[in-house]
């Protein structure tokens, strides 16, 4: 997914400062715009907003054996950080509004399937448990059983993405966070005469081409799809979406689905909520639920919903 824009109105006059880089396994870029911060000072802010990025990384990477996550998944929990206890409240939630479909105790079926380089220890149980975690408030503690083991990848991007636009948005009133597709907005890209920024959605049959875009401002969108992270294990064609119902890669029918919400966070959970439910079920939990999607199916059939046309640009 990329950004893009067509002029509207007359050009607002305006420095713009845009970064792109690598972070967490996945593309990162961040555009600001400001009428009366120079490009220096852009520059250095948007420096501050890529080392939120790494911290977070740093701190809840399943890949890296001194992460705060890893150490909580090789115990039983007890007293940790506020940030991790609210990362996994926000978890808990939407296990819960998903009735388990969103499940980060998948982790230890994604090394069943071949996605390796973790710091999992080897187990022979597979069941997820997710709500077997024990919160208390109070004292910041949470507890679990040994064998239960935590992965951020259906939530983390959104919220780290929803994290950087808030603390940029404090200082500026338009720009953009991206991280591998799941994007916030806030303002517009007044420099080309825009209240509001415009989102390429990818073809996922045709890498490099449009599919849908639409305009977003002080809204997220988020992507989900098949078409790029996958691998053969045992012969076998896998990926890293899971369905928790039957402990595989899921296979639904869909190719890619696409939500826009009013943060990343949600985006990013309810994005692979619907790609697990399937066209059907996932058009019935959207419309329910009021959510913009548009979804791919893997026979190349495009299905949208009244709320997602809402946001489409028609030119």
């Amino acid at each position: 997914m990329k950004t893009e824009s067509s002029t509207l109105m007359k050009p607002w006059v305006a420095a713009r400062y845009e970064e792109k880089g690598k972070i967490m396994k996945t593309d990162i870029f961040v555009e600001l715009l400001s009428q009366t911060l120079s490009q220096e000072e852009m520059s250095s802010d948007i420096a501050t907003a890529f080392q939120m990025f790494r911290d977070f990384e740093a701190k809840f990477s399943r890949f890296r054996e001194e992460s705060e996550l890893s150490v909580f998944n090789a115990g039983e929990g007890g007293k940790i950080s506020e940030e991790l206890f609210l990362l996994l409240q926000k978890c808990a939630f939407f296990h819960q509004e998903t009735q388990g479909i969103f499940d980060p105790s998948i982790l230890p079926v994604l090394e069943k399937v071949g996605y390796s380089g973790s710091t999992l220890p080897k187990t022979e149980k597979l069941s997820h448990v997710f709500s077997e975690l024990i919160f208390d408030k109070e004292n910041q503690t949470v507890t679990k059983p040994k064998d239960v083991f935590i992965d951020f990848g259906g939530i983390g991007k959104g919220y780290i993405v929803d994290q950087v636009a808030c603390f940029l948005s404090k200082k500026y009133t338009n720009g953009i966070v991206d991280a591998g597709g799941d994007i916030m907005t806030f303002g517009g890209d007044k420099m080309q005469g825009l209240d509001a920024f415009a989102i390429d959605i990818e073809n996922p049959f045709d890498p490099g081409q449009t599919l849908s875009m639409v305009l977003l401002s002080e809204m997220a969108i988020a992507t989900s799809g098949l078409s790029r992270r996958h691998w053969i294990h045992e012969g076998k064609k896998e990926h890293h979406i899971i369905d928790p119902t039957t402990e595989e890669s899921v296979h639904s029918g869909l190719m890619q689905v696409s939500v826009i919400l009013p943060n990343a966070t949600m985006a990013d959970v309810l994005a692979k909520t619907l790609l697990i439910l399937g066209l059907d079920q996932g058009l019935s939990f959207a419309e329910e639920r009021k959510i913009p999607a548009l979804f791919v199916s893997e026979n190349k059939t495009i299905t949208r919903n009244s709320f997602f046309e809402h946001y489409e640009w028609k030119a």
